[in-house]
């Protein structure tokens, strides 16, 4: 009898820690799907800066210019500071439509190299707006972002342009007619274009029998102008 209370004891003390580690093992699992603790993935620093700043972009054809519109709101509520390696705070990039670089706005522009802080109250934002002329009818991609340390605020829109003035052109260097004229072979026949002041500089860099890009216009008259010449179209 003695021998049969021991072991249903024993039987017992077995079945209430079986319960015992079931009810562990299930709170555990409630406590760290409520609570998941370090086994959350944590946003990037950057991403988590991102979020902070409000970031828009407006693209309008202004005669003979591509007017980019550029602001960064500072939505968090606080103030905010924005640290910049020199005078420059916004960059972008121009891409064509079948995807290649056309410029960058930092390759083309001289900025100061003192380092920089600006302070945006909540609210407060940063505006720049850039003037890209030159661009003949087409579909384009703009990329514009801040130079900032602690965030980008990149924006990136598609565009098209229409009725522009602008023409592209490309052929090889006949040679000058005068200082302010040059001859170049398109298709076997020798074109006339007139030199602005910009192209006059420009084609030093050139050889007669050399292939040249360039950007024209050409007047009710037909009279055609080089703009400037495309140096990176030809290397």
């Amino acid at each position: 009898m003695l021998k049969k209370r021991i072991v249903s004891l024993m039987c017992l003390a077995l079945v209430i820690g079986l319960m015992s580690g079931c009810g562990t093992n299930s709170y555990t699992n409630k406590n760290q799907k409520e609570n998941p603790g370090t086994s959350k993935t944590e946003t990037p620093t950057e991403n988590k800066n991102e979020t902070k700043f409000e970031a828009t972009l407006e693209i309008k054809q202004e005669k003979q210019d591509v007017v980019v519109t550029y602001k960064v709101r500072n939505s968090t509520g606080t103030l905010q500071k924005l640290n910049f390696a020199s005078g420059l705070e916004a960059d972008y990039i121009l891409y064509d439509g079948n995807g290649h670089v056309l410029k960058k706005y930092s390759d083309e522009v001289l900025a100061t190299q003192a380092l920089k802080e600006v302070k945006l109250d909540k609210n407060q934002e940063i505006s720049r707006v850039f003037k890209i002329p030159g661009l003949v009818n087409g579909s384009y991609k703009i990329e514009v972002f801040l130079l900032a340390k602690e965030v980008k605020a990149k924006v990136i829109k598609q565009f098209d342009v229409r009725n522009s003035i602008y023409q592209h052109g490309e052929g090889k260097l006949v040679g000058l007619a005068d200082p302010h004229t040059i001859e170049v072979n398109i298709d076997g026949k020798a074109v006339a274009f007139q030199l602005s002041d910009q192209a006059r500089e420009q084609i030093k860099l050139y050889k007669d029998g050399d292939p040249i890009s360039f950007i024209y216009i050409e007047n009710d008259s037909g009279q055609k102008e080089i703009k400037w010449f495309e140096h990176n179209k030809m290397q």
